[in-house]
């Protein structure tokens, strides 16, 4: 094979493996072994990927396997890798799409609260993997995001329901109607903790993304966020 007709060839493999379809010409380029057809072994791939790139995700969402069972999570995660196949070479960040695939998947039908989900068990996981950022001294009594902080936004109360899946509560203590929560997930001293933000608390981190001054902002709300490391100096 010359070397423009093994690229050629290479492109069709990625395509094939990737889309989980084969094209007649990949088929046509290769050779037939006795009793296993070309399309056949291509499927091998298909698998292979697919297997490969869920079970590097197997573990990362506990919560919702507490809620949906691990059969459904494994076909879903398998749904997702096709829908969403890898766009670099390294799988370190691969994963933090599968709350969006969620947000239209028939899941949300029986599982509305799915992709909040598995945002806050992403939000967790990449925390776990990352370096802690040191906080400098404020500039001008200017303040941020912690950067070491993840903000979950949700209609649904999420932390009670993660608190459920975890077993920190009963099943019967949390009802959906009860309303949203907004959690964030913190890191610090390298160790990951949750807290569910009250609406000041959510307030001042909305005042902030609006690039608005700090002095708008009640600074006995501003003492208790930045006390609890929510928020740090810019």
């Amino acid at each position: 094979m010359e070397r423009h007709e093994f690229k050629q060839f290479q492109t069709l493999m990625t395509s094939s493996v990737l889309s989980g379809s084969n094209s007649p010409n990949l088929v046509q380029e290769l050779a037939q072994s006795e009793g296993v057809p070309s399309d056949q072994r291509l499927n091998i791939h298909h698998n292979n990927f697919r297997e490969t790139l869920a079970g590097s995700l197997s573990g990362v969402f506990p919560a919702l396997e507490a809620f949906v069972g691990a059969v459904f999570v494994k076909g879903a995660l398998s749904e997702f890798c096709v829908a969403y196949p890898p766009k670099d070479a390294s799988l370190l960040g691969y994963g933090s799409d599968f709350a969006t695939f969620l947000d239209n998947h028939k899941a949300s039908e029986q599982v509305p609260y799915a992709a909040d989900l598995v945002r806050l068990e992403w939000a967790i996981h990449e925390l776990q993997l990352v370096d802690e950022v040191v906080a400098t001294e404020p500039s001008q009594n200017e303040w941020q995001l912690n950067p070491n902080a993840r903000v979950i936004r949700s209609e649904f109360p999420l932390l009670s329901l993660w608190s459920v899946a975890n077993g920190q509560l009963p099943p019967e203590a949390v009802h959906i109607e009860q309303g949203g929560q907004n959690v964030i997930v913190l890191l610090n001293d390298g160790e990951v903790s949750l807290l569910a933000l009250t609406d000041q608390e959510s307030h001042v981190l909305d005042e902030l993304a609006a690039q608005r001054s700090v002095h708008e902002i009640s600074s006995t709300v501003l003492s208790s966020v930045s006390k609890k490391k929510i928020i740090v100096p810019a």
